[in-house]
């Protein structure tokens, strides 16, 4: 039996900001986990032909204290996979991801990605604990896999990292002696996969940043060429990837880390098809100073050479959303704006554009209660947004949406965590 909140009213306007013509409507969600256990929260992607494709990871028990307290970071649990056709919530059955048991290392801030090529070939990276022959100790490594037969069975996973040869198990979290995490992965053209993830092989153990690498492949993922460093070094270690492309151009998503001690997102662009990158540009202006990784990701979209980004930052008052836009494909950004400054909290910002100047931004906040899952469209390409959607819900928060438009812009679908469920709703926009 669907929970007495699926079939419940889902729109509540918060009258903020620049409003235009236009508006979004959110229909009844679907949940794609399953009904036991606790599902992180899902990625999601819409093919060419408008089907939906969910992953998502679920979770093994909860790991056990450290004898010294505080949590254990090692974790072992399963990455599963559902589709529905175009313009439907009707998913299929679940398919397990992983082809062995157990080793994924999931998290809503270093979760699974994947990506669906012109072909239809479904493409996954996702973080796995492994062993580092050297040491014996554990790593966490960047595992491929890809379906050919969409999406009803997936490969045996390949590593795509090579071994790193430094030990930092004594001060990186979990006691893992080495990491290649927190990795994207972006189908571009017919045949092009590119994954990305952050590395610590060139770390030591007082660094406070690591290497961003990347593995390509030119035949839709049957191989890759070796691994190689994309950026050296000034790397944020935990702060997420994303990465989008049109045409030859690839953009890929940062944290750096600053002179001074600052954490700013940033967009490094490649015009040769992710063969040789720029160096990273400042997404937004914000001079965020802290102490240790923030964990937040940079999410952006791209439509007709401008670029849009959204971010977490405390380094601008208030802290929270923002969003900025670049009119000369990355070069340069616009002065952020705030998504939600009247939020008590806004986080975990998901981004998606569509022909036309059509932006969908998703993030979760709090403005009393729990944490709900909001929504904001702008249909001037950025230049101002509409008012803010909140997607109601249970009492159970809900957090880390993810949102992409389908093919036309007519319509978008939105995945979230709500509680301990992965679920999916359709957003209809309205003139």
């Amino acid at each position: 039996m669907k929970p007495a909140w699926i079939t419940g009213a889902l729109l509540a306007l918060l009258p903020i900001g620049a409003s235009l013509a236009g508006s979004v409507e959110v229909g009844s969600p679907a949940v794609v986990s399953a009904a036991e256990g606790t599902a992180l929260p899902p990625d999601i992607v819409i093919d060419q032909r408008g089907d939906v494709h969910v992953l998502w990871v679920q979770k093994a028990p909860p790991p056990a204290a450290k004898a010294e307290g505080g949590m254990n970071h090692a974790a072992a649990d399963e990455l599963f996979y559902r589709r529905a056709p175009a313009g439907s919530l009707d998913f299929g059955p679940a398919v397990r991801v992983n082809s062995v048991s157990g080793d994924v290392w999931g998290f809503a801030v270093s979760k699974p990605e994947l990506a669906v090529g012109a072909n239809g070939t479904i493409h996954v990276i996702y973080p796995a604990n492994a062993t580092q022959q050297a040491t014996g100790k554990g790593i966490l490594a960047a595992r491929y896999t890809r379906s050919t037969d969409g999406g009803k069975s997936f490969e045996p996973g390949r590593t795509l990292n090579s071994a790193a040869t430094n030990d930092l198990s004594a001060v990186m979290h979990g006691g893992f002696a080495a990491a290649h995490a927190f990795g994207t992965i972006l189908a571009a053209g017919d045949n092009d996969v590119h994954a990305y993830w952050i590395d610590t092989r060139f770390m030591k153990a007082d660094d406070t940043a690591g290497a961003l690498f990347a593995a390509d492949s030119r035949d839709g993922g049957e191989s890759f060429a070796a691994d190689r460093p994309v950026l050296r070094t000034d790397v944020c270690p935990c702060c997420q990837l994303a990465a989008v492309s049109q045409g030859n151009a690839v953009w890929l998503t940062s944290r750096q880390v600053y002179p001074g001690g600052t954490r700013d997102s940033a967009v490094s662009r490649s015009a040769d098809g992710g063969i040789t990158f720029s160096a990273p540009v400042r997404a937004g202006e914000a001079r965020w100073k802290l102490e240790g990784c923030p964990l937040k990701r940079t999410v952006a979209a791209v439509d007709g050479g401008r670029l849009y980004t959204a971010w977490f930052t405390a380094g601008a008052e208030p802290g929270g959303v923002y969003f900025s836009r670049s009119l000369d494909a990355g070069r340069t950004f616009e002065p952020a704006v705030a998504l939600h400054p009247a939020a008590a909290v806004s986080d975990a910002p998901s981004i998606t554009a569509a022909a036309g100047g059509r932006i969908l931004v998703a993030w979760h906040g709090k403005t009393g209660g729990e944490r709900r899952v909001f929504v904001r469209l702008s249909m001037d390409a950025g230049a101002s947004f509409g008012p803010i959607v909140e997607v109601a819900g249970p009492a159970t928060a809900a957090a880390y949406p993810e949102i992409v438009f389908a093919p036309g812009g007519e319509t978008a679908y939105l995945a979230w965590q709500q509680g301990q469920s992965a679920v999916v709703a359709q957003l209809v926009l309205a003139e």
